[in-house]
């Protein structure tokens, strides 16, 4: 399932070499990426750039699932899928947390396993969350990924956030859960086990001591945050 399949009037930011064949597809909100722009930390900073919104919700194109979780007897399950109004009135209601506890960043679970769930405590505080589905307060000059971070970015500005801000805005009552390294294109394309690497090295080098544990599991890399 792509994402615009469930946010119909998103606006899909795409290379300008894929325009075309994105519009003759039925989408019409389609903005072009300059060539120039490579990698997937400094276009969402173009994005940032390029839009006035003082509210912005990146999602990834390649969801596997979203929705609600489902409290049943002794278990939790993903379920409840929302309509497109109903999304809508969540990302704008998470905005008005984040505001209003003075945070810059939210995001809901993108983790496959139904704990990282969890609607009895509907929020975490110093968490991390990913920019498969996440929102940013954007403002001119405001707040920007690290552009040395082409991967993990989204771990770095959440570290960066909770370090400078006291935390983020974790929904852990909605998921919308993503499929990176299966699906071809995209992130899967440019992506390394050195890149990786490279990058939680970095994490570790600036953030030290809120690095707890990394795991890894073929070439995909896990990290545990220590606050």
């Amino acid at each position: 399932m792509k994402s615009a399949e469930i946010l119909t009037a998103a606006t899909l930011f795409v290379p300008e070499t894929e325009v075309d064949a994105y519009r003759r597809a039925g989408h019409e909100n389609v903005v072009a990426v300059p060539q120039a722009i490579q990698g997937i930390t400094r276009t969402r900073n173009w994005i940032l750039d390029s839009t006035e919104d003082p509210w912005v919700v990146f999602v990834d194109d390649d969801v596997k699932s979203a929705g609600w979780m489902e409290a049943l007897p002794f278990r939790f399950r993903q379920g409840m899928r929302l309509t497109e109004a109903e999304w809508v009135a969540e990302f704008v209601k998470l905005f008005e947390v984040t505001e209003a506890v003075g945070y810059r960043v939210w995001g809901v679970a993108t983790q496959s396993a139904p704990r990282s769930c969890y609607p009895y405590r509907p929020f975490l505080w110093r968490t991390y969350v990913t920019a498969s589905c996440m929102g940013m307060l954007n403002s001119p000059g405001g707040l920007r990924f690290d552009e040395s971070f082409p991967v993990k970015e989204d771990y770095e500005i959440c570290l960066r956030c909770i370090r400078d801000d006291g935390g983020i805005v974790g929904a852990r009552y909605l998921y919308w859960e993503n499929d990176h390294w299966t699906q071809e294109g995209g992130c899967r394309d440019y992506r390394s086990q050195e890149m990786e690497e490279r990058a939680i090295r970095d994490l570790q080098r600036l953030y030290p001591g809120m690095i707890r544990k990394i795991t890894r599991g073929g070439s995909e890399f896990s990290i545990s945050l220590d606050f």
